[in-house]
């Protein structure tokens, strides 16, 4: 490789195009972190170009903005040169858009000499064989209507009627396209700094005249193109492109992981002599779009402590089923790589292919959707449980080969499997390595069924691993203080699931789990801070607490007994509904008579119909709470159902 420090104008003022593979990952440089800190720097520079000026004493310092990694790229003879480049897009494309909104103020100010020097340095001169060799920087698909827009608007508010604030969801205004924004941010920028920029400590100053913009103009175009530096490393046909990259990258300014692995799959496509454009347009195209389907994949998840981009924890839960046991997050790309390096010979397309379908599968376990596989990825996330999506991308990629009938009922047992386990608070912990086992034991057999799987989810044992019998899980429904010893999202998934379990074909079947987990809440029957004349122990306890009354120390042990049961019950199963805020805010602590009539008259719930079987003079005490909670887990008991063995 050939090494050359160079400035700004060495790298752009040639007639050559720099073209960002269609492969690398979009614009993603920002104001906060990038180009504010940028602008810092220049602006820096050129006033110390302005103070030196006036005491010769001062001299301007070199600015190293960072290391490109260009490979030399064959072209036509009629043809712009052109070079690709490794690393550096980011850096390289808000260059070419800083100098367009440079050039476009400095068009306003009249100043031909400037005008001529950056147009020199934005577009490509002459006669050319194509439209896009005008552009010194050409992006990925994705941004070239954005940048041509950039680099033709000729100013700011030009491209702000282009591209208009426009409010979306919540009346919040949605983002314009990043390297808009990074025009907009910097054109703002120059211009009051060629327009306002005065000394530090001074006052401001009177309007200031035509040549003394153009001489602060002058300023900054000099700090631009002599004092800011680039080392630009040139490859040479015995370098690895991708070696060089992880070097600068993957151990330098971090990376996502699905961007190291898009650039190492298509960079082992170049080796094949792959039509890159074919496989990134058929494969990859949807992953790095700015519209939906790319937002998408950006979407931020969170996963244990972290929080990844959902492009990334397919991969890790992709290759976590392809490679048979458990990896780290933290290294996912050198996981890949070894992975893909264990065959001599990848097949790039089919390869792609089922990583394609595999992604299609994993992205509608964020859809809402009544189906088995549906229901059981809401109620995953519900769970924090996200151990189970290798497990299910495997799954479904059988499915093909599974009766219809016996996948949704795969799918309702490892539901009933994890839900059941979570309530007895069993730990999750070995999920990864027994839903691994259950893979290679099923990809042993010579049809995958229902019964098949029942039987070895039957076979683990130890509280690691069972599945909780219908007694035991009873027993935790019941007598479990649940809300306290469960997140609240997971006891309104309970609920929500006992309300869907009850809802039958002649009545709506609406998608609830959603609307009722955005707005109903969990209530208690018996309040929390309950008034203890307001709800009183049941009635065969005061019977017993009066014969007692003589005697001091068993009556203080009688009632020690009954507070501890009420603190554990109050929290159970049978003590708990869900009501929307409004209803729940009026009638939280108010007294049995009082809350049961609110409660049947206004909730649409087949869950609190149950409230219409009291009267007015009823009372809701222990003994209610472990009779409606015994009911609703012979409920949870169908929903989760149990194999009859």
């Amino acid at each position: 490789m050939k090494t050359d420090k160079i400035t700004v104008f060495d790298l752009f003022e040639k007639q050559r195009r720099y073209i960002v593979p269609i492969f690398q990952r979009g614009y993603v440089w920002n104001k906060e972190l990038q180009w504010a800190p940028l602008w810092g720097d220049i602006i820096n520079q050129a006033d110390l170009i302005e103070k030196n000026k006036a005491d010769e004493k001062i001299t301007p310092k070199k600015h190293f903005l960072g290391a490109i990694v260009l490979s030399q790229l064959r072209t036509g003879i009629k043809e712009v040169q052109a070079s690709e480049i490794i690393d550096g897009q980011q850096r390289l494309l808000t260059l070419q858009v800083f100098l367009a909104a440079f050039r476009d103020i400095i068009a306003e100010l009249g100043d031909d000499y400037l005008t001529d020097k950056l147009s020199l340095l934005t577009n490509n001169q002459g006669k050319l064989a194509n439209s896009i060799e005008l552009f010194k920087v050409w992006p990925i698909n994705a941004y070239h209507n954005d940048l041509n827009d950039i680099m033709t608007c000729g100013s700011g508010n030009a491209l702000e009627l282009k591209y208009p604030r426009i409010k979306g969801s919540f009346g919040r205004i949605r983002p314009r396209p990043a390297l808009v924004e990074a025009y907009l941010f910097f054109y703002d920028a120059i211009n009051t700094y060629i327009i306002n920029h005065v000394e530090d400590n001074s006052e401001p100053p009177n309007e200031i005249t035509s040549d003394q913009k153009k001489e602060r103009a002058a300023n900054l175009y000099e700090a631009v193109i002599r004092d800011l530096h680039l080392v630009a490393i040139e490859l040479e046909a015995e370098d690895d492109p991708q070696v060089i990259f992880e070097t600068l990258n993957y151990r330098g300014v971090r990376l996502e992981p699905s961007d190291l692995i898009r650039n190492y799959i298509f960079l082992y496509a170049v080796k094949q002599k792959k039509d890159l454009a074919a496989l990134y347009d058929q494969y990859w195209k949807g992953y790095d779009e700015t519209g939906p389907a790319g937002k998408f994949w950006k979407e931020q998840e969170r996963q244990g402590r972290f929080s990844r981009s959902r492009l990334d924890l397919f991969f890790f839960h992709y290759l976590t089923y392809r490679v048979g046991h458990e990896i780290n997050m933290e290294h996912l790309y050198q996981e890949f790589k070894d992975w893909w390096n264990e065959s001599s010979e990848r097949l790039i397309e089919p390869e792609l292919d089922t990583l394609n379908r595999s992604s299609k599968v994993f992205s509608t376990l964020f859809l809402i959707d009544d189906a088995p596989l549906g229901i059981l990825a809401q109620r995953l996330r519900m769970l924090d449980t996200t151990t189970l999506y290798p497990f299910l991308l495997w799954l479904c990629e059988q499915r093909p080969k599974i009766d219809l009938d016996d996948f949704d009922g795969i799918v309702k047992d490892i539901e009933s499997y994890i839900v059941r386990r979570s309530i007895c608070r069993f730990t999750a912990k070995a999920y990864n390595k027994n839903f691994q086992t259950l893979i290679s034991k099923l990809s042993k057999e010579a049809t995958i069924n229902r019964i098949v799987v029942q039987h070895e989810l039957l076979a683990l044992s130890g509280e690691s691993a069972v599945w909780p019998d219908n007694e035991i899980f009873t027993q935790h429904l019941v007598y479990d203080p649940l809300y306290a010893l469960l997140t609240q999202k997971r006891v309104r998934m309970i609920l929500t699931a006992l309300e869907l379990g009850q809802r039958t074909a002649q009545q709506e079947k609406e998608l609830v789990p959603v609307s009722l987990e955005n707005s109903l809440t969990i209530e208690h029957i018996m309040p929390q801070g309950f008034i203890p004349e307001e709800w009183p122990y049941p009635e065969c306890e005061v019977s017993e607490l009066k014969k007692l009354e003589t005697n001091p120390k068993d009556l203080d042990a009688k009632l020690q007994a009954l507070k501890s049961r009420r603190s554990i019950l109050l929290h159970s199963l049978g003590n708990l509904t869900l009501l929307t805020q409004p209803l729940n805010s009026g009638i939280s602590n108010g007294p049995f008579h009082a809350k049961r009539p609110e409660i049947t008259k206004q909730s649409l719930l087949i869950l609190n119909s149950y409230f219409q079987r009291f009267s007015d003079n009823d009372t809701w005490d222990e003994d209610k709470i472990l009779e409606r909670g015994k009911l609703l887990a012979e409920m949870a008991i169908k929903v989760w159902g149990y194999p009859k063995v």
